[in-house]
């Protein structure tokens, strides 16, 4: 066998066996909560600025064209203020938790978002939304 084609089949099966090596999801991919505060834990306060603003950015797209000042759906969620209203005339709670009077959150998906997300929107909500 020619030695150049030998060496061409040689550095294809290192390639292959490189590129098709085990893949390991790491956690923070699979579960991008985590990357909120590391945990659940709605018996402290929860902030607009480091729990519900994440929250949004991360699962309602108000950093794009879903949910902001510009967007055609109307609704904006990228500022205190806009997230504010839409929480005070229930619309955010409804659309999160897919009870029918406001349109499903994330729209498109399959899954609300998680128990979580919904534990810590609900605390700020009752707690009078405040801006901290």
């Amino acid at each position: 066998m020619n030695p150049r084609v030998s060496l061409l089949i040689f550095i294809s099966g290192v390639a292959l066996a490189f590129f098709s090596g085990c893949y390991y999801d790491n956690q923070e991919e699979l579960h991008p909560e985590l990357l909120l505060n590391g945990s659940c834990d709605t018996t402290v306060v929860i902030k607009y600025s480091t729990d519900i603003q994440p929250i949004l950015n991360n699962s309602c797209g108000a950093n794009n064209s879903c949910h902001n000042s510009f967007s055609t759906s109307g609704i904006a969620l990228n500022s205190y203020n806009d997230t504010r209203n839409v929480a005070s005339n229930g619309k955010l709670w409804s659309a999160i938790v897919w009870d029918g009077n406001a349109i499903q959150m994330p729209q498109g998906s399959s899954a609300k978002i998680n128990d979580c997300y919904q534990a810590k929107i609900r605390k700020w909500i009752d707690e009078g939304t405040p801006d901290n």
